[in-house]
Protein backbone atom coordinates (compact mmCIF):
# COMPACT_ATOMS: atom_id res chain seq x y z
CA UNK A 1 0.00 0.00 0.00
CA UNK A 2 1.06 3.13 -1.05
CA UNK A 3 1.79 6.07 1.88
CA UNK A 4 1.26 9.17 0.79
CA UNK A 5 1.63 12.58 2.72
CA UNK A 6 -1.71 15.19 1.90
CA UNK A 7 -1.06 18.67 2.85
CA UNK A 8 -4.04 21.62 2.64
CA UNK A 9 -3.58 24.82 2.05
CA UNK A 10 -5.55 28.56 2.28
CA UNK A 11 -5.59 31.49 2.80
CA UNK A 12 -8.51 33.69 4.62
CA UNK A 13 -8.59 37.21 5.12
CA UNK A 14 -11.81 39.12 6.82
CA UNK A 15 -13.73 35.78 6.14
CA UNK A 16 -15.99 36.42 8.94
CA UNK A 17 -16.99 39.96 7.74
CA UNK A 18 -17.64 38.87 3.95
CA UNK A 19 -19.55 35.95 4.98
CA UNK A 20 -17.50 33.34 3.42
CA UNK A 21 -17.94 29.85 4.71
CA UNK A 22 -14.47 29.02 5.40
CA UNK A 23 -14.64 27.09 8.73
CA UNK A 24 -16.48 24.63 6.74
CA UNK A 25 -14.05 24.97 3.97
CA UNK A 26 -11.05 24.44 5.88
CA UNK A 27 -12.66 21.15 8.12
CA UNK A 28 -13.67 19.50 4.71
CA UNK A 29 -10.26 19.36 3.75
CA UNK A 30 -9.77 17.44 7.34
CA UNK A 31 -10.63 13.84 6.00
CA UNK A 32 -8.27 13.80 3.06
CA UNK A 33 -5.16 15.48 5.15
CA UNK A 34 -2.60 15.08 6.81
CA UNK A 35 -2.07 18.65 7.83
CA UNK A 36 -3.46 21.95 6.42
CA UNK A 37 -1.98 25.41 6.71
CA UNK A 38 -4.14 28.09 6.69
CA UNK A 39 -2.80 31.55 5.96
CA UNK A 40 -4.00 34.23 7.94
CA UNK A 41 -3.08 37.67 6.46
CA UNK A 42 -3.95 40.89 8.95
CA UNK A 43 -7.56 41.14 9.10
CA UNK A 44 -10.28 43.90 10.86
CA UNK A 45 -12.79 41.11 11.82
CA UNK A 46 -12.42 38.12 14.20
CA UNK A 47 -11.12 35.34 11.13
CA UNK A 48 -7.93 34.61 13.04
CA UNK A 49 -9.87 33.59 16.59
CA UNK A 50 -11.92 32.00 14.37
CA UNK A 51 -9.94 29.54 12.89
CA UNK A 52 -7.99 28.99 15.99
CA UNK A 53 -10.97 28.08 17.47
CA UNK A 54 -12.16 24.98 15.11
CA UNK A 55 -9.25 23.14 17.47
CA UNK A 56 -8.13 20.85 15.11
CA UNK A 57 -4.06 19.29 15.59
CA UNK A 58 -4.21 19.08 11.90
CA UNK A 59 -4.45 22.76 11.55
CA UNK A 60 -1.58 24.85 11.68
CA UNK A 61 -2.03 28.70 11.25
CA UNK A 62 0.46 31.46 9.86
CA UNK A 63 -0.22 34.79 10.10
CA UNK A 64 1.00 37.48 7.70
CA UNK A 65 0.66 41.24 6.53
CA UNK A 66 -1.42 42.48 4.25
CA UNK A 67 0.36 44.75 1.74
CA UNK A 68 -1.93 47.47 0.05
CA UNK A 69 0.60 47.80 -3.02
CA UNK A 70 -0.45 44.38 -4.37
CA UNK A 71 -3.87 46.23 -5.09
CA UNK A 72 -3.47 45.23 -8.74
CA UNK A 73 -4.73 42.43 -11.04
CA UNK A 74 -5.52 40.41 -7.62
CA UNK A 75 -1.66 39.45 -7.26
CA UNK A 76 -2.25 39.29 -3.65
CA UNK A 77 -4.48 36.18 -4.21
CA UNK A 78 -1.75 34.26 -5.46
CA UNK A 79 0.83 36.10 -2.93
CA UNK A 80 -1.08 35.21 -0.17
CA UNK A 81 -1.68 31.40 -1.40
CA UNK A 82 2.03 30.92 -2.34
CA UNK A 83 3.02 32.06 1.60
CA UNK A 84 0.69 28.78 2.55
CA UNK A 85 1.90 26.39 0.24
CA UNK A 86 5.98 26.67 0.67
CA UNK A 87 5.01 25.60 4.19
CA UNK A 88 3.32 22.32 3.28
CA UNK A 89 5.47 19.28 3.85
CA UNK A 90 3.03 16.76 2.19
CA UNK A 91 3.84 14.88 -1.48
CA UNK A 92 0.93 16.55 -2.76
CA UNK A 93 -0.62 19.30 -1.40
CA UNK A 94 -4.31 20.46 -1.22
CA UNK A 95 -5.73 23.91 -2.45
CA UNK A 96 -8.85 25.23 -1.11
CA UNK A 97 -10.61 29.16 -1.67
CA UNK A 98 -12.48 30.39 1.42
CA UNK A 99 -15.88 29.71 -0.46
CA UNK A 100 -15.36 26.39 -1.88
CA UNK A 101 -16.34 23.36 -0.41
CA UNK A 102 -14.54 19.39 -0.94
CA UNK A 103 -17.89 17.07 -0.47
CA UNK A 104 -16.89 14.32 1.72
CA UNK A 105 -18.09 11.83 -0.91
CA UNK A 106 -15.17 12.21 -3.29
CA UNK A 107 -12.51 12.14 -0.68
CA UNK A 108 -11.33 8.33 -1.15
CA UNK A 109 -11.19 8.48 -4.64
CA UNK A 110 -9.11 11.95 -4.54
CA UNK A 111 -6.44 10.27 -2.18
CA UNK A 112 -6.42 7.04 -4.41
CA UNK A 113 -5.21 9.00 -7.19
CA UNK A 114 -3.04 11.25 -5.46
CA UNK A 115 -1.81 7.62 -3.83
CA UNK A 116 -1.68 6.37 -7.90
CA UNK A 117 0.09 9.16 -9.30
CA UNK A 118 2.59 9.03 -6.38
CA UNK A 119 5.30 7.72 -8.49
CA UNK A 120 4.38 9.49 -12.05
CA UNK A 121 6.67 12.27 -12.05
CA UNK A 122 4.87 13.49 -15.47
CA UNK A 123 1.76 14.40 -13.05
CA UNK A 124 2.66 17.67 -11.80
CA UNK A 125 -1.08 18.27 -10.68
CA UNK A 126 -4.45 17.56 -10.64
CA UNK A 127 -8.32 18.86 -11.41
CA UNK A 128 -10.99 18.59 -9.25
CA UNK A 129 -14.74 19.16 -10.33
CA UNK A 130 -16.47 21.95 -10.20
CA UNK A 131 -20.67 23.04 -8.79
CA UNK A 132 -20.93 26.64 -9.12
CA UNK A 133 -24.36 27.81 -7.56
CA UNK A 134 -25.77 31.03 -8.19
CA UNK A 135 -28.24 33.47 -6.42
CA UNK A 136 -28.96 30.89 -3.46
CA UNK A 137 -27.90 27.36 -2.71
CA UNK A 138 -30.48 25.61 -4.52
CA UNK A 139 -29.73 27.19 -8.00
CA UNK A 140 -26.40 25.65 -10.21
CA UNK A 141 -24.61 27.26 -12.97
CA UNK A 142 -25.28 25.43 -16.11
CA UNK A 143 -23.68 28.29 -18.14
CA UNK A 144 -20.71 29.25 -21.23
CA UNK A 145 -17.65 30.99 -20.08
CA UNK A 146 -17.93 29.13 -16.38
CA UNK A 147 -14.77 26.78 -15.19
CA UNK A 148 -16.03 23.02 -14.51
CA UNK A 149 -12.53 21.97 -13.47
CA UNK A 150 -9.57 23.50 -12.28
CA UNK A 151 -5.75 22.36 -10.26
CA UNK A 152 -6.89 22.46 -6.93
CA UNK A 153 -3.81 19.55 -5.95
CA UNK A 154 -0.42 20.08 -6.73
CA UNK A 155 2.57 18.15 -6.21
CA UNK A 156 5.33 19.09 -3.70
CA UNK A 157 7.54 20.72 -5.57
CA UNK A 158 9.27 24.48 -4.93
CA UNK A 159 9.07 24.66 -8.95
CA UNK A 160 5.23 24.78 -8.69
CA UNK A 161 3.43 27.88 -7.58
CA UNK A 162 0.00 29.66 -7.86
CA UNK A 163 0.05 32.66 -10.48
CA UNK A 164 -1.81 35.67 -11.28
CA UNK A 165 -4.76 36.12 -8.96
CA UNK A 166 -4.81 32.34 -7.48
CA UNK A 167 -7.17 30.64 -10.22
CA UNK A 168 -4.72 28.17 -10.71
CA UNK A 169 -1.11 27.07 -10.98
CA UNK A 170 2.11 26.99 -13.33
CA UNK A 171 5.62 26.43 -13.10
CA UNK A 172 8.29 28.43 -12.04
CA UNK A 173 9.06 29.65 -15.67
CA UNK A 174 5.64 30.07 -16.41
CA UNK A 175 4.37 26.74 -17.83
CA UNK A 176 1.13 24.82 -17.73
CA UNK A 177 0.94 21.74 -15.45
CA UNK A 178 0.71 18.55 -16.92
CA UNK A 179 -2.28 16.71 -14.96
CA UNK A 180 -5.21 14.68 -14.38
CA UNK A 181 -8.83 13.85 -12.94
CA UNK A 182 -8.41 13.42 -9.12
CA UNK A 183 -12.28 12.85 -9.05
CA UNK A 184 -12.74 15.02 -6.36
CA UNK A 185 -15.88 17.66 -6.46
CA UNK A 186 -15.73 21.23 -5.13
CA UNK A 187 -18.85 23.05 -4.47
CA UNK A 188 -18.44 26.48 -4.93
CA UNK A 189 -20.41 29.17 -3.06
CA UNK A 190 -18.98 32.41 -3.90
CA UNK A 191 -22.14 33.47 -5.62
CA UNK A 192 -24.58 32.22 -3.56
CA UNK A 193 -24.50 34.62 -0.85
CA UNK A 194 -26.95 36.68 0.31
CA UNK A 195 -27.27 39.79 -1.97
CA UNK A 196 -26.09 41.99 0.73
CA UNK A 197 -22.50 39.80 1.47
CA UNK A 198 -22.23 39.26 -2.06
CA UNK A 199 -22.17 43.02 -3.13
CA UNK A 200 -19.60 43.20 0.49
CA UNK A 201 -17.85 40.41 -1.22
CA UNK A 202 -17.80 42.17 -4.64
CA UNK A 203 -16.37 45.65 -2.92
CA UNK A 204 -13.60 43.36 -1.37
CA UNK A 205 -12.74 41.14 -4.43
CA UNK A 206 -12.51 44.37 -6.77
CA UNK A 207 -10.21 46.12 -4.79
CA UNK A 208 -7.84 43.52 -5.47
CA UNK A 209 -8.08 44.84 -9.11
CA UNK A 210 -9.02 48.37 -9.40
CA UNK A 211 -8.65 51.76 -7.91
CA UNK A 212 -11.48 53.31 -5.75
CA UNK A 213 -13.21 54.74 -8.85
CA UNK A 214 -12.99 51.39 -10.58
CA UNK A 215 -14.61 49.60 -7.47
CA UNK A 216 -17.41 51.73 -7.17
CA UNK A 217 -18.16 51.57 -11.64
CA UNK A 218 -17.79 47.58 -10.79
CA UNK A 219 -20.90 47.46 -8.08
CA UNK A 220 -22.69 50.36 -9.98
CA UNK A 221 -22.72 48.07 -12.66
CA UNK A 222 -25.13 45.20 -10.60
CA UNK A 223 -28.70 45.16 -10.50
CA UNK A 224 -31.04 46.47 -7.67
CA UNK A 225 -31.23 42.67 -6.03
CA UNK A 226 -27.32 42.24 -6.67
CA UNK A 227 -27.41 38.52 -8.81
CA UNK A 228 -28.42 39.20 -12.93
CA UNK A 229 -31.71 37.80 -13.24
CA UNK A 230 -30.96 35.70 -16.62
CA UNK A 231 -27.92 33.87 -15.53
CA UNK A 232 -28.51 30.28 -17.07
CA UNK A 233 -28.88 28.16 -13.57
CA UNK A 234 -30.84 24.46 -13.07
CA UNK A 235 -32.47 23.61 -10.29
CA UNK A 236 -29.95 21.99 -7.43
CA UNK A 237 -31.19 18.52 -6.19
CA UNK A 238 -28.24 16.33 -4.75
CA UNK A 239 -26.73 16.97 -1.80
CA UNK A 240 -24.68 19.68 -0.04
CA UNK A 241 -21.49 18.25 1.95
CA UNK A 242 -22.45 17.84 5.27
CA UNK A 243 -20.23 20.23 6.69
CA UNK A 244 -22.10 22.66 4.99
CA UNK A 245 -25.64 21.53 6.45
CA UNK A 246 -26.27 24.44 9.03
CA UNK A 247 -25.27 27.30 6.49
CA UNK A 248 -27.83 25.89 4.11
CA UNK A 249 -30.65 25.20 6.30
CA UNK A 250 -30.25 28.61 7.53
CA UNK A 251 -30.82 30.23 4.26
CA UNK A 252 -33.78 32.22 3.58
CA UNK A 253 -33.43 33.78 0.14
CA UNK A 254 -34.12 32.19 -3.93
CA UNK A 255 -32.84 32.86 -7.16
CA UNK A 256 -35.12 32.55 -9.99
CA UNK A 257 -33.95 33.14 -13.60
CA UNK A 258 -35.97 34.64 -16.01
CA UNK A 259 -33.84 32.98 -18.86
CA UNK A 260 -34.39 29.12 -20.07
CA UNK A 261 -32.02 26.83 -20.58
CA UNK A 262 -32.51 27.33 -24.65
CA UNK A 263 -33.42 31.15 -26.02
CA UNK A 264 -31.94 31.33 -29.29
CA UNK A 265 -32.03 35.41 -28.71
CA UNK A 266 -28.96 36.75 -30.39
CA UNK A 267 -27.47 37.86 -27.17
CA UNK A 268 -27.04 34.18 -26.11
CA UNK A 269 -26.99 32.71 -29.37
CA UNK A 270 -23.30 31.30 -28.51
CA UNK A 271 -24.30 30.30 -24.95
CA UNK A 272 -27.15 28.13 -26.48
CA UNK A 273 -24.84 26.41 -28.89
CA UNK A 274 -22.09 25.54 -26.28
CA UNK A 275 -24.91 24.14 -23.90
CA UNK A 276 -26.18 21.92 -26.30
CA UNK A 277 -22.96 20.63 -27.18
CA UNK A 278 -22.57 19.89 -23.50
CA UNK A 279 -25.88 17.90 -23.14
CA UNK A 280 -25.50 16.28 -26.41
CA UNK A 281 -21.62 15.54 -25.98
CA UNK A 282 -20.35 15.98 -21.86
CA UNK A 283 -17.74 18.72 -23.72
CA UNK A 284 -17.96 22.18 -22.35
CA UNK A 285 -16.91 24.87 -24.49
CA UNK A 286 -15.80 28.37 -23.71
CA UNK A 287 -13.09 27.59 -21.13
CA UNK A 288 -9.74 28.92 -20.70
CA UNK A 289 -7.85 25.74 -19.38
CA UNK A 290 -4.92 26.58 -17.34
CA UNK A 291 -3.34 23.22 -17.63
CA UNK A 292 -2.63 20.37 -19.86
CA UNK A 293 -4.22 17.38 -19.64
CA UNK A 294 -2.50 14.63 -20.04
CA UNK A 295 -4.38 11.15 -20.57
Amino acid sequence: MTVVKISGFTFIRNGVELGYPFVPSIRSLLPLCDEIIVNVPRSTDHTLETIKAIGDSKIRVIESSWDEKLRRDGLALSHHTNLALRECAGDWCVYIQGDEVLHEDTVPVMRAAMERELNNPAVQGLLVDYTHFYGSYWTCVYSFGWYYQEVRVVRGDPNIRSCGDAQGFRTAAGQKLRVRKSGGRYFHYGHALKADLAERKLRNLSSLYHDDAGVKAEVCRRPPRFYDDDQKVRQFDGRHPAVMHDIVAAADWTYTSRNPLIRFRRDYFWEDIALIVKRCTGLTLGVHRNYRLIK
